[in-house]
């Protein structure tokens, strides 16, 4: 089956849309990550078909060498965010020692029967709900929300697993209802190429281009309305998010922009945001639990271990191992909800024993977050994936280095 632009692809509880890789579910888009959304696709390609291991590496991995744990990884993912196998409902199958094979029924329908949602009503917004506490940022959320009444265009940037979508999310749920058009959020993990960003931005606004020049319709669109557009995940497409969002403040004086990024866009107008690791004890202190748990990262380490391991308890004799995987850690926010995810298995010293392997100790995460930061090497291997040849092999060379180098013994 040919995937047309033009159709939606509807089952269960949810219709997919090709020409703008969105998923709805009833009247919400559904987060997917990049991978997640061509294995997706390729199985509706071939429904009811088996499609081999080896093929869908090779369509969503093209220029990679990768192994089937790195297509297992992203199909429990996918699974997982679509519920598959809950209540008796099965879209994708296993086939031992073949592949997989999407065997729900489904119907396609034309792309103008698609459904206005509560979303784009005035005043609306699309943010997910929110499942867990945040930890450590709230003064820095005080800080956005301060600075984004006198800035337009501000981006959190930082490393894969620091933060910045959490943030993000919690400033645009404090400022619902301050806008009177409302506030959109626009995922772009799973757009790789830039001619869709405008067709996915309209899409998450609720709209319908049918214009020649589809972005100057975007731009009309969006001219009179004061709103707040939380455009996710730019890392990969910042030439072009730069430019639009750069066209956006010109069309649309009443428009706000929130983006995240793994590094600056360089845009006109725009206002970078550096997130740091969290709080960690310093080595030299000498601290209580109380005192400790005032550190933001040992606050994040326990909740999600006791959410994990409801039988954990933090006592005075086990603190300093606590600490001391905060520190091994760097304080990073992702590595350390990995790492309490294993404190029911391990237990703190064989968790704080292993962290000298670190990739292999946090290789299973939460399936419900995307599939990139389900383990600290694939929110590594998605990093390595946005650098060009000439950077990858640059950085290759540069791990014979232990430790920092210089300027002089990098050229040497």
């Amino acid at each position: 089956m040919t995937l047309s632009p033009e159709q939606a692809i509807h089952f269960g509880p949810y219709r997919i849309y090709p020409g703008q890789r969105l998923v709805m579910e009833a009247d919400q888009p559904l987060r997917l990550g990049r991978r997640a959304m061509d294995i997706l696709l390729m199985l509706l390609e071939h429904a009811g078909q088996v499609v081999s291991k080896q093929h869908l590496i090779a369509r969503v991995w093209p220029k990679s060498v990768v192994e089937d744990i790195n297509l297992r990884v992203h199909m429990a993912a996918l699974r997982k965010a679509l519920g598959d196998g809950q209540a008796g409902q099965r879209y994708i199958v296993t086939v031992a020692q073949r592949g997989y094979s999407f065997v729900a029924p489904f119907s396609l329908e034309s792309i103008e029967q698609r459904p206005q949602n509560d979303a784009n009503e005035p005043g609306g917004h699309n943010l997910p709900v929110r499942r867990t506490r945040m930890i450590g940022r709230q003064a820095l959320v005080d800080s956005l929300l301060a600075q984004l009444s006198q800035q337009r265009f501000i981006t959190l940037v930082g490393p894969g697993g620091i933060g910045k979508t959490t943030v993000a999310l919690r400033v645009a749920e404090q400022l619902i209802g301050r806008y009177r058009d409302g506030i959109r959020l626009v995922d772009l993990a799973p757009i790789n190429d830039p001619l869709m960003i405008g067709a996915h931005l309209a899409t998450a606004l609720g709209l319908r281009l049918h214009d020649d020049d589809p972005m100057n319709g975007l731009f009309t669109c969006l001219r009179e309305r004061q709103m707040l557009l939380v455009i996710d995940n730019c890392e990969h497409l910042i030439d072009a998010i730069a430019l639009l969002s750069e066209s956006i403040l010109r069309a649309a004086p009443q428009v706000h922009i929130l983006a995240t990024s793994r590094e600056s866009l360089r845009a006109e107008g725009e206002c970078v945001q550096r997130l740091e690791s969290l709080d960690c004890p310093p080595p030299i202190a000498v601290l209580d639990r109380a005192q400790a748990l005032t550190f933001s990262a040992l606050q994040l380490f326990v909740e999600r271990a006791m959410a994990s391991h409801d039988s954990f308890e933090l006592s005075e004799t086990d603190l300093p191992l606590a600490i001391e995987i905060c520190r091994r850690l760097d304080g990073i926010p992702l590595a350390i909800e990995l790492a309490a995810a294993q404190v029911g298995n391990l237990g703190l010293s064989g968790l704080l024993s292993q962290l000298q392997d670190s990739f292999r100790l946090l290789a299973q995460g939460c399936q419900t977050t995307l599939a990139r930061h389900q383990t600290l090497r694939a929110t590594l291997d998605w990093s390595f994936e946005l650098l060009n040849a000439c950077e990858q092999t640059c950085l290759r060379r540069l791990g014979i280095f232990r430790g920092g180098f210089t300027l002089e013994s990098a050229a040497a």
